[in-house]
């Protein structure tokens, strides 16, 4: 019996999560967030609310990135967010 499960198609490509490897993994559920993500797009709406007071010359990632890296950093466990530059 199969435990490997198609999650959704990007093109040609189908997306598919495996139940029955040796070591399980958090990044699994990162998936599964950004399929949830795209479709209601609830880290770009709360993004608008944040001030964004930097200069705009030497900004390289916007309010919405540096949310949704914090939101999957949060989701896999990483609550202070120190590990962000070995990850």
């Amino acid at each position: 019996m199969s435990t490997k499960n198609t999650v959704f198609y990007r093109g040609k490509k189908s997306i598919s999560v495996d139940f029955s490897a040796e070591e399980i993994s958090s990044d699994g559920s990162l998936v599964l967030l950004e399929k949830k993500e795209r479709e209601h797009k609830l880290i770009r709406y709360f993004s608008k609310f944040i001030p964004d007071s930097r200069n705009p010359i030497l900004v390289t990632h916007t309010i919405e990135k540096l949310l949704k890296q914090r939101v999957f950093m949060l989701m896999q466990g990483y609550e202070d967010a120190n590990d962000v530059f070995h990850l």
